[in-house]
């Protein structure tokens, strides 16, 4: 049996004020823009009702580019019934920052690191009081990628110095890059060519996580969002869906049924 609700109990002079959702913003390069179907997709059914899951990736960009497109679109206007709250951020560069020198793209990694110290700094987070999750740059591979603006190892230091930052600032941090080695093979400190260059076998574990070299592949795509979950629980707990309210009732309170 369907149920309406008494519409004429409601009369436009008692209208309810605007109610908005708080957000959870992706930003970062092509990395994130690509993240809509799997990633973004699975982040924004986990926190359905609760909070609106929004994509701010740019292809292309680099940490500073990504900085100055922060204050435009992320607003300095503290949150009130038409000014949604942004309660997350998820920041993600340093695949293109770390191009080789020469490449239009690349940023020296003193760079590079300040302008991730600059968006977590930005007025409107600290306004918002906006948690922000910082990603790692995760490992290209040579094999794949088949040009020469970007290494092994030049992205290993740009994800050790993505890794300072967060341990400087205290940031919760999903470091992709030990994630995606460790699902190679590699171990901390051991000797040889670095997983992902051509001095190295081929690694078949990154080519299922890599599509071409540098973008995710849905399995990737997958082990993000699993990850993120976990992050999320262990280190902003009360950011958990189930610990946010939904913002509007639940249909039977609506209607006025009895459970």
């Amino acid at each position: 049996m369907s149920h309406s609700p008494d519409l004429s109990a409601s009369p436009r002079s008692a209208a309810p004020r605007p109610k908005t959702y708080p957000q959870f913003v992706l930003f970062g390069d092509s990395i994130t823009q690509g993240a809509s179907h799997v990633f973004g997709a699975s982040l924004t059914d986990w926190y359905m009702r609760r909070a609106d899951v929004l994509n701010r990736g740019f292809s292309g960009y680099t940490a500073p580019a990504g900085y100055d497109n922060l204050l435009q679109f992320f607003t300095t206007a503290p949150p009130s019934s038409s000014v949604p709250r942004i309660q997350l951020m998820t920041v993600f560069f340093g695949a293109n920052d770390a191009c080789l020198p020469g490449c239009p793209q690349h940023v020296p990694i003193e760079r590079y690191k300040q302008s991730l110290r600059d968006i977590v700094d930005y007025e409107g987070v600290k306004l918002h009081d906006t948690k922000i999750i910082l990603i790692v740059p995760a490992p290209v591979d040579e094999w794949q990628i088949g040009d020469t603006e970007r290494t092994a190892a030049t992205t290993a230091k740009y994800a050790a110095a993505c890794r300072e930052v967060g341990q400087e600032l205290d940031l919760p941090t999903l470091d992709l890059w030990t994630l995606f080695m460790l699902k190679a093979g590699w171990t901390e400190g051991s000797a040889g060519p670095l997983i992902g260059s051509k001095a190295a076998a081929k690694s078949q574990v990154l080519d299922e996580l890599l599509s071409d070299g540098l973008h995710f592949t849905a399995a990737a795509y997958q082990l993000v969002f699993d990850e993120l979950v976990k992050l999320i629980r262990e280190k902003l707990p009360d950011h958990v869906p189930e610990r946010l309210p939904s913002i509007f009732p639940d249909w039977r309170a609506k209607l006025g049924v009895d459970k």
